[in-house]
């Protein structure tokens, strides 16, 4: 019995010995895990303070400028950051490109980010606004292209710096989600320095796209063209790529109520050509017409305009339509109402009124004219505008009968029928002052020949009642005499 109780002691003792070793290691681990883990929180905190040291430190704004200077190929002067929690605002900072930059100059004033720290391999900035943003394009660059000094590239300053061992863990990229500029301005000069495109005051919005580009949205503000009325922004979305500005869509407004809607490329190299369609609509023709012209026409025009080439000989084509189009205190329209005796030509409604245009530089060429007033008259042709002075071919119509107060009219000048009218053709020369028509010489000659043609026959039955009546002879041939006189007095005038 004494020798078999001897080996249960021994193995009660040696599970006493394993479970004071398993109890021992279980608490080294436990004190090794805690330790490791308040080294853990301190080394984070530790590299936390790291962080925010270098990211206040002269060293971290001067390589901030420098990755702005070699984003913008530009020279560039950034104020000093004053961080505030986990935002950091700065005055503003200009930049002048080199000529290999997309810009001439950049500046923007009050400039405030919300900063959010590291992340992916990335300084997130989530949004960014601005109080005051000036951006120009012109040839007004610094000499040569740009070259990214050491000091930019590194960082190196005489202020604090993060550890040595920390540096190639820091970010070198920014990630930024949107930036808010309350008061944009845009200004495109040409070679002698003149603005040709400008965008005045617009609170504007501003997010990355792929490949370095930017997407563009704005709301209100001014639009300034070369010899164009200024214009009300209500809204744009574009995409600025390098040179290129891509106007997915904009809309303004022009003269109070016309709508001028937009898209395109524009080239941002001074000399360059665009490409640009643009959509009318409710323009009040009086607000594009010379003073001489603006009491004789009136009515909206819509339709649509394409704008290509370089803005020094900008080619401009489109259809163009008059609703509502209304014509008086025209000198043709009142002898044309003095010869039919229709008070509707003086003040002429039009039904129809369109036209295709083109036009480069002072030279406008007018096709496919079309102008209709129901049941009187319709006007088809062309009309070459250069400087003041006009050359046009048309065809003329009118309604039958709407001549027959003209002798001759209808027989010898407007002969042609068709589409419910009779026609004639006209030629318009002489200049937008003082146009000259073929027209009334036509109808003058033709009742004149009609006249004399007639005049024998009169003559003739005046002779046959004179030898019926001889009492009644002088008052008779008197008669006829003034009958030919008032035929004649509205086309040979008073």
């Amino acid at each position: 019995m004494a020798t078999m109780s001897q080996p249960r002691k021994r193995r009660q003792t040696s599970r006493k010995s394993a479970g004071n070793t398993g109890s021992r290691l279980l608490k080294g681990v436990l004190i090794t895990g805690s330790v490791l883990l308040v080294l853990l929180f301190v080394g984070l905190f530790a590299l936390k303070s790291w962080i925010e040291s270098y990211r206040n430190s002269e060293a971290f704004r001067n390589w901030l400028a420098g990755k702005i200077a070699t984003s913008l190929k530009s020279d560039v002067e950034l104020a000093a950051l004053k961080w505030e929690s986990g935002s950091v605002y700065a005055d503003g900072f200009r930049a002048r490109g080199y000529e290999d930059a997309a810009h001439a100059s950049l500046e923007i004033d009050g400039l405030r980010a919300n900063f959010g720290g590291a992340e992916n391999g990335a300084w997130q900035v989530p949004e960014a606004t601005a109080n005051r943003m000036n951006l120009e394009f012109s040839k007004d660059r610094l000499p040569g292209v740009y070259k990214a000094p050491a000091s930019a590239a590194t960082g190196t300053s005489s202020g604090p710096e993060a550890p040595g061992w920390l540096k190639k863990y820091l970010p070198t990229e920014f990630n930024i989600g949107v930036i808010r500029v309350d008061a944009a301005n845009l200004s495109v000069l040409n070679d002698s320095k003149t603005e040709t495109f400008a965008l005045r005051t617009v609170p504007t919005e501003l997010k990355p796209t792929a490949g370095g580009g930017w997407e563009i949205a704005g709301r209100g503000g001014k639009l300034v063209i070369t010899s164009q009325p200024e214009f009300a922004i209500e809204r744009f979305l574009i995409r600025w790529q390098g040179q290129e500005v891509f106007v997915n869509s904009a809309e303004v407004r022009v003269f109070d109520n016309a709508r001028l809607s937009a898209n395109g490329v524009v080239s941002l190299t001074p000399g360059t050509p665009i490409d640009f369609d643009l959509l009318v609509s409710n323009l009040d023709v009086k607000k594009v017409l010379g003073p001489d012209w603006q009491p004789k026409i009136s009515g909206t025009v819509s339709g649509d305009i394409k704008l290509e080439g370089p803005v020094s000989s900008l080619k401009q084509t489109g259809t163009l339509h008059l609703a509502e189009g209304l014509l008086t205190n025209l000198p043709v329209l009142e002898k044309i109402g003095q010869y039919t005796k229709s008070p509707r030509f003086q003040r002429l409604t039009l039904n129809e009124a369109r036209g295709t245009f083109e036009r480069i530089g002072d030279r406008i060429v007018i096709t496919d004219i079309a102008v209709q007033s129901d049941g009187l008259s319709r006007l088809e042709g062309s009309l070459t505008i250069e400087g003041n002075a006009i050359q046009g071919e048309f065809q003329v119509g009118v309604t039958p009968g709407t001549l027959r107060w003209i002798p001759g009219a209808e027989r010898k000048v407007f002969i042609n029928s068709n589409k419910g009218f009779l026609w004639t053709d006209m030629i318009v020369t002489g200049t937008l002052d003082q146009p000259k028509e073929n027209l009334s010489a036509r109808l003058v000659n033709a009742a004149v020949e009609t006249v004399v043609e007639e005049a024998p026959e009169k003559a003739i039955e005046a002779a046959k009642e004179a030898l019926q009546n001889p009492a009644a002879t002088p008052s008779t041939v008197i008669e006829e005499g003034k009958k030919l006189l008032n035929t004649l007095s509205p086309l040979l005038g008073n």
